[in-house]
């Protein structure tokens, strides 16, 4: 098998290989920031999945949560689907999907218009999927305030580059 320099613990490399069968190569798929832990692995046939383990149990609940709650609201190959987890490591073994981040892209204001469309129609889909379970609720309330004041944020770092419409 061909490693990288930064390879997942043997551990669980095994737990990976239990659930989807012989891995072929690994290659090192972490973000750019310290807590990352992210691995892509390609299987003896070339498909790939990909290996992950939470920075912290708070992300792992939230994450893991997801995979099983909110993906499937989106449809099976808008999103990774969730392979297996494993609360005491906080690992998740995901399916790879099609294409690349947006941000990689180098799109133009007609390309961002259209993800930014595609973002609105699976918000939507979000929305008609159902009511929040209780223990999701307050995290969610948390998120929204947390994006509110983000958003304040960048507005006051545009400052004059923006202009009023009418009606505001």
């Amino acid at each position: 098998m061909k490693q990288t320099a930064k390879t997942p613990p043997a551990l669980l490399l095994r737990w990976a290989e239990e659930r989807i069968g012989a891995v072929a190569a690994v290659r090192d798929a972490s973000h750019d920031r310290d807590r990352s832990r992210v691995w892509e692995l390609e299987g003896v046939g070339g498909v790939s999945w990909y290996l992950k383990v939470s920075p912290s149990e708070k992300f792992y609940m939230r994450e893991s949560r997801a995979y099983r709650h909110v993906v499937p609201a989106l449809g099976h190959a808008r999103a990774p689907q969730l392979v297996d987890s494993q609360a005491r490591d906080l690992v998740m073994l995901l399916t790879a999907v099609p294409g690349a981040p947006a941000k990689r892209l180098g799109l133009g204001i007609v390309e961002w218009r259209a993800v930014h469309r595609q973002a609105g129609v699976l918000c939507a889909r979000l929305h008609e999927a159902g009511e929040l379970e209780s223990a999701d609720r307050g995290e969610a309330a948390a998120s929204l305030d947390a994006a509110a004041g983000g958003a304040e944020k960048y507005l006051a770092r545009a400052g004059d580059r923006l202009s009023r419409t009418s009606g505001s």
